[in-house]
């Protein structure tokens, strides 16, 4: 509370410069520039995973089955999701990648306002979100939460909430084991990284809706797929994921 504080106090007092979110140019009000924007829209006419939303590798290199006017599921997700749909801004890469860096690791907490605003507008695109009733960050395990000061997908949801007006339940899982980092590991040892690493502590939060898992990036999906399947056990009636991006297909197992 005291940090958040000393840092609406520090904005009154040095207000930040008007950039845009993605790439740090001056941008008036903070807006997305027309360069990022121009982007952004690329990313929405590329074809993608109608389940998980992730798009193909670059050039022909990596998996690449999605074929025009014939969209099909990607590799991971013709084994089966326990998610009904997954969506992100665009893919993983710059400048979608620089703006989750500096909210998670330079910790500028406000780019969270200005990236839910993009995530926003992709919650509302898909009409599959429109019966969404609960928003479920991904937690942190304490410790983690402690160093870092701050979880990156809980500022997310909150202003992704304030924004969508659907409400923020984050104290409903919560993570009760520390994971080693799941970077370099593949999908399969990820999975087994995650086993028994979330526990739902609020069933009566859960039981009959449809909720929305809210994250900063979805790489191969197996945490939110654990995730999934504790809030399907918990009596979550369907289970929908929103990521700010999304890794591209690589081939990765």
């Amino acid at each position: 509370m005291f940090r958040e504080l000393l840092h609406a106090a520090l904005d009154l007092a040095f207000p930040p410069r008007q950039v845009c979110p993605l790439c740090g140019v001056d941008s008036p009000k903070g807006a997305v520039c027309s360069e990022c924007a121009a982007l952004l829209a690329g990313y929405a006419n590329e074809r993608a995973c109608p389940c998980c939303g992730s798009y193909p590798g670059s050039g022909n290199s990596g998996v690449n089955l999605i074929y025009p006017g014939h969209p099909v599921l990607c590799p991971d997700c013709r084994s089966g999701r326990p998610f009904e749909l997954a969506r992100a801004v665009g893919p993983y890469e710059e400048p979608l990648r620089d703006a989750v860096h500096q909210l998670k690791y330079y910790r500028t907490r406000g780019l969270a306002r200005p990236m839910a605003v993009l995530m926003a507008e992709t919650f509302r695109s898909e009409a599959a979100y429109s019966g969404t009733r609960g928003l479920v960050p991904v937690p942190l395990h304490p410790a983690r939460e402690r160093w870092r000061g701050f979880n990156q997908a809980v500022l997310l949801a909150r202003a992704l909430g304030e924004i969508t007006g659907v409400p923020v339940l984050e104290r409903a899982v919560a993570r009760i084991r520390e994971t080693p980092p799941q970077t370099g590991l593949t999908r399969y040892e990820r999975l087994r990284n995650l086993e028994e690493a979330f526990r739902v502590q609020k069933s009566e939060q859960i039981t009959g809706k449809i909720i929305t898992i809210v994250d900063d990036v979805f790489t191969t999906g197996s945490t939110v797929s654990i995730l999934s399947q504790q809030l399907r056990q918990a009596g979550a009636t369907g289970v929908m994921v929103l990521t700010f991006a999304i890794a591209r297909q690589t081939g990765r197992s």
